[in-house]
């Protein structure tokens, strides 16, 4: 009973030592060769598959760490940026703050100094803009707003405990008591002209006017001091049969890149 149960194993054994001895004597060989021989095409092709396996697993590898390391880059230079950006801008607000002190030092002006917080398009091209100082910082109604230069950009309109709404020159409505500086010291009212540019009417037919000359505040009406300058007159429209001649005056400064200015108080 033993043997029947172990002959396999025996003959598998017997078989084993018989192709091991055939194969040292090298009585195998012919068999060998015709094996290798109809076996090497599908070798070659495993090999061949194993190593584009091999490299398109590297190749996927080396993608994901490509692209984890772009988007490390890709945050690493968002992060720069944002810092730059804010540098940049508190480089600006500083040499906007420094201008302003200069202005208000050298002219002996008290004025209470604002951050614009939001502006407004209402109807007829008026243009507003929202300050972040009101009635609780001494502000009203009628003072005159100045830039970091010292033009006057605008006179507050309406006043709350916190906050205070100014109109530009150049919208309609926003008027303001005006000289230019010409041989005949002319004066007048400015008002906004479609939020583009001040206009000056109403001037004299026999007053000398020309491109060039500078409108500067009168200092009528007591709400906003004499001499701040409100711009330069670059066209002026006269008819020889008209009582009355006007000016377009240009403002010297970009009234859309405004962030700070100073509200005078008088």
């Amino acid at each position: 009973m033993i043997i029947k149960k172990n002959k396999p194993i025996v003959i598998f054994l017997v078989a084993g030592g018989l192709l091991v001895f055939l194969h040292g004597v090298g009585a195998l060989r012919p068999a060998e060769n015709l094996l290798l021989f109809l076996t090497k095409p599908f070798l070659a092709r495993f090999y061949q598959d194993g190593v584009a396996l091999n490299g398109s697993y590297e190749a996927a590898q080396n993608k994901e760490d490509l692209e984890k390391k772009v988007s490390d880059l890709t945050a690493t230079v968002a992060q720069l940026t944002v810092a730059d950006s804010r540098c940049a801008e508190t480089v600006e607000e500083n040499k906007r703050l420094r201008e302003t002190l200069q202005f208000l030092n050298v002219n002996n002006f008290q004025a209470v100094v604002a951050n614009i917080i939001a502006r407004e398009t209402t109807a007829a091209d008026n243009y507003d803009l929202i300050i972040n100082r009101g009635s609780r910082d001494g502000l009203r109604s009628g003072l005159g707003v100045v830039s970091a230069e010292g033009v006057i950009v605008g006179q507050v309109v309406e006043v709350k405990d916190a906050t205070a709404k100014i109109c530009l020159t150049t919208s309609p409505r926003c008027q303001l008591a005006a000289a230019i500086q010409n041989q005949d010291k002319t004066q007048g009212i400015t008002d906004g002209d479609l939020g583009l540019t001040v206009r000056m009417n109403y001037i004299p037919q026999l007053d000398q006017i020309a491109p060039g000359d500078t409108v500067v505040t009168s200092g009528l009406g007591g709400g906003i001091p004499r001499g701040l300058i409100i711009g330069k007159v670059t066209q002026v429209q006269n008819a020889s049969n008209e009582v009355w001649q006007s000016a377009t005056i240009e403002p010297l400064v970009n009234l859309n890149s405004l962030t700070v200015v100073s509200v005078i108080i008088p």
